[in-house]
């Protein structure tokens, strides 16, 4: 079976091939993999490649969703509780990130 931390570089710092999986009756296997590709561009500078994409938070809001919506019942345990909320942590971070950058009027460009 693939790692699933095994991420494959299509283009640096926007593009990646990511493993998926299926279940079947003999248990997990490799499935097909996903082009993952994050949103970029410059809004100031339409000579830099521009392209349609995910948020990094989006995913991490989904991740966290994800484990939220399983960390139930029986199936609820500290260590997916601590997961969620490094989760938040990391949406925190990167939403001041953002206000910062937006305070600076750098934001959507690729200025510090």
């Amino acid at each position: 079976m693939k790692d699933p931390q095994n991420i494959e570089v299509i283009e640096p710092k926007s593009t990646y091939k990511i493993p998926m999986y299926k279940v079947t009756s003999e248990g997990l296997v490799d499935g097909n993999e996903f082009v993952l590709a994050f949103c970029k561009g410059n809004k100031e500078d339409e000579s830099v490649p521009r392209q349609v994409g995910f948020f990094t938070e989006t995913l991490i809001a989904a991740a966290k969703k994800y484990l939220e919506e399983n960390n139930v019942g029986d199936l609820s345990s500290r260590e997916t509780s601590m997961a969620i909320t490094k989760l938040d942590e990391a949406l925190l971070w990167i939403g001041k990130r953002a206000a910062d950058r937006q305070r600076r009027g750098v934001q959507g460009t690729y200025q510090k």
